[in-house]
């Protein structure tokens, strides 16, 4: 029995490690909170202040927002600035 409760433990210790940490994982309601947060700092997040604001207003870590962002411009809620930044383009900022 206890070679299967090894056995068992190992398999979803391995499985676990394919799934995406639930705090990365990206909904509608992350990008309705992003969408809300960039329309609070003007549209736009192009340097660390704003990244700051969003960060504090949305109280995410940057690895969630860098997933947010990430999700964001791949459903084309959000655009990537030539000259660097992102331009939210749903919500207030449409």
């Amino acid at each position: 029995m206890k070679k299967f409760s090894a056995f068992a433990v190992a398999g979803a210790m391995t499985l676990s490690a394919c799934l995406p940490a639930p705090e990365l994982s990206v909904d509608d309601i992350d990008l309705a909170r992003y969408a809300s947060a960039m329309a609070q700092v003007g549209c736009t997040d192009f340097d660390g202040i704003t990244h700051a604001e969003i960060r504090k207003i949305t109280g995410w870590k940057d690895m969630k927002l860098d997933k947010v962002q990430e999700e964001a411009i791949a459903q084309l809620q959000a655009i990537e600035q030539a000259g660097g930044g992102i331009r939210s383009t749903v919500g207030a900022c449409a």
